[in-house]
């Protein structure tokens, strides 16, 4: 049970997303349940909680996050006209980490609810984009990748390329594979604190696709994943 300052609202924001109502109580003890498919929900009215210091969170496991997530986003943006990232309540892009495939919502609340897929141990692309080859930095680049995209700490990050990555990336003695996604994370990391994008790490990447172009497997998905961070809804 999750707890809100309004059940009004928390019901409200759950039936944009496509929630349907089982109950809801706000006398005597303000209460809801909401349902989704076979995800049912349950939130309880609390006047202390104050959503930007909401601690409370849970994991819905699903075989179809991509599913769930375009569903949602797609109802957020024909209500309101856009998707938030950022404030109360938000959800992030859907992203590939070491154990799942997932997407961050939190709702009205500030209750956080982690929305994701397994990856299948039979799977051996589920961590490509969060590892590399090379020995020196292959466990300073998955620390970076985790803290940005499963901390979603784009500050922390930051402070760790500087402190083991040089500032020029070219200069890195790795194959271009590696660097590709080491740009990657580099460029995602700007557009996330700073809301634009970093000229020459993008012009690095095209330089890149362009001399790889997207017929091997492993430039498809980098290019894939390229193409999602620039996409800005």
């Amino acid at each position: 049970m999750l707890p809100c300052p309004s059940i009004k609202e928390q019901v409200a924001f759950y039936e944009m997303l496509g929630f349907q109502t089982v109950q809801t109580y706000t006398r005597p003890n303000p209460y809801a349940v909401l349902k989704y498919g076979d995800v049912e929900l349950h939130f309880y009215g609390s006047k202390k909680t104050l959503p930007a210091e909401n601690p409370n969170m849970c994991y819905v496991q699903t075989d179809h996050v991509d599913q769930l997530y375009a569903s949602f986003t797609s109802s957020i943006k024909e209500k309101t006209g856009k998707i938030p990232r950022s404030g109360i309540p938000r959800i992030s892009k859907v992203k590939d980490l070491a154990d799942d495939r997932r997407f961050v919502l939190t709702d009205a609340g500030g209750n956080t609810l982690f929305v994701g897929s397994p990856h299948s141990k039979s799977d051996t692309q589920t961590v490509f984009l969060r590892t590399i080859e090379n020995t020196e930095h292959a466990k300073n680049f998955e620390i970076l990748y985790d803290l940005l995209y499963s901390k979603e700490d784009s500050h922390s990050a930051s402070l760790m390329r500087a402190k083991f990555f040089p500032k020029d990336l070219s200069q890195l003695q790795v194959s271009d594979l590696d660097l590709a996604k080491i740009l990657l994370v580099a460029l995602d990391m700007e557009l996330q604190q700073h809301q634009a994008l970093d000229e020459e790490l993008n012009n690095k990447l095209s330089d890149l696709f362009e001399q790889y172009g997207k017929e091997d497997a492993d430039w498809t998905q980098i290019s894939q994943k390229y193409e999602d961070i620039l996409n800005v809804e």
